[in-house]
């Protein structure tokens, strides 16, 4: 074999740097294939929840075919999946239910919660699923979270507040998974529950109708969307006070972070249908740019593990189409748009790695 290599003819040896140079090519970077790249986050499906038609439509994340739709329950607003538990997990508001879809079967089965599910987020192990419940009437008893462990289904639910006028709308937990942290439209306010103990460990007022949150890798500093000042606001943890806050547009709910955690995104529920970028190291925004025409209106958005893409639903209300974009957030521009097929506002989504059959 060392000899067949050492006395290759010229044909052999041109054949052999080609490979070298592929390989190359493909470690280093070079020209882009004519289709998706594997590593560019474009592969695999995108799952939206329709929560007007009370229906999912998987996407295949390349092309933006549809691959399949389902009912899956009355009011279905948001949607996450467990690799692990190889489900979607997708939140019925009108029935009171946690609707799941295997992403393998497609069969479909429900887990009775308590009134209103609104958001959904995995754990990071992705063993348990963690819901906001809509429900809760200020003054009256205190707001929760319901927990789904994914063996069994069973849930457990847990206060989420102090504030008896609060109300969990999202929740997100810490990287070492030792905290939740919860957002809450009433009583703006962003709380931390120990999820060993059940404790509230953080608690944060003065967000106007507090939406969203996401934690830095380092458990630190906390971006929370203030959709009723039209701000993200940076928290540190240690402290427990808002150390930064930026306009970034109307009423922002989603936020991500890119992987290196330098540029923050966020959905804007305006109209047109935008997103806003954020530079984290100097709390400024760059960027906000529309995804959708004219009456348009933002709703959610999901970035894909490798930080390459965003996909965000809008909707043109109840009696129009809505659909997703697909930006690109190295040149903070849409690459590509879907159709939703039907009326309706699309609004939960979530991106898997996971090819699904038509």
């Amino acid at each position: 074999m060392r000899t067949a290599v050492t006395t290759a003819t010229p044909v052999k040896l041109l054949s052999i740097l080609a490979v070298i140079a592929a390989v190359t090519v493909s470690v280093f970077g070079g020209e882009p294939d004519s289709g998706p790249n594997p590593q560019d986050g474009r592969q695999g499906s995108v799952w939206v929840v329709n929560r007007d038609l009370g229906e999912l439509t998987i996407f295949d994340a390349a092309t933006g075919a549809v691959l399949k739709s389902l009912p899956v329950g009355a009011g279905a607003h948001d949607i996450c999946i467990s690799e692990h538990a190889g489900k979607a997990y997708i939140t019925s508001e009108t029935i009171h239910k946690v609707t799941t879809v295997d992403t393998t079967t497609l069969e479909i089965d429900t887990i009775d919660v308590g009134p209103l599910p609104h958001h959904i987020e995995p754990s990071h192990d992705e063993r348990t699923i963690f819901v906001s419940l809509a429900s809760h009437t200020p003054g009256v008893g205190a707001p929760q979270y319901a927990a789904i462990d994914t063996r069994d289904n069973s849930v457990t639910y847990v206060s989420s507040s102090n504030n008896p006028l609060a109300r969990s709308h999202g929740p997100r937990p810490s990287f070492d998974g030792g905290t939740l942290y919860i957002a809450h439209d009433l009583g703006d306010e962003l709380t931390g529950v120990n999820l060993e103990t059940g404790s509230i460990v953080l608690t944060v007022g003065g967000i106007v109708r507090a939406e969203e949150v996401i934690p830095t890798r380092h458990g630190d500093l906390l971006w929370v969307s203030s959709r009723g000042d039209g701000t993200v606001k940076r928290v540190d943890v240690e402290s427990q006070t808002v150390k930064g806050s930026v306009a970034v547009g109307v009423q922002p709910e989603s936020v991500m972070l890119t992987p290196n955690e330098r540029t923050l995104i966020a959905s804007l529920r305006g109209t047109p249908a935008s997103l806003a970028f954020v530079d984290t190291d100097n709390i400024k925004l760059l960027e906000t740019i529309p995804i959708a025409g004219n009456g348009t209106f933002g709703d959610l958005a999901v970035i894909t593990p490798d930080g390459h893409h965003v996909y965000a639903t809008f909707d043109a209300q109840v009696g129009g189409v809505g659909g997703v974009a697909v930006v690109d957030v190295n040149t903070r521009s849409v690459v590509d748009t879907w159709a939703y097929p039907g009326k309706g506002r699309p609004h939960g989504i979530w991106y898997s790695r996971k090819k699904v059959r038509p």
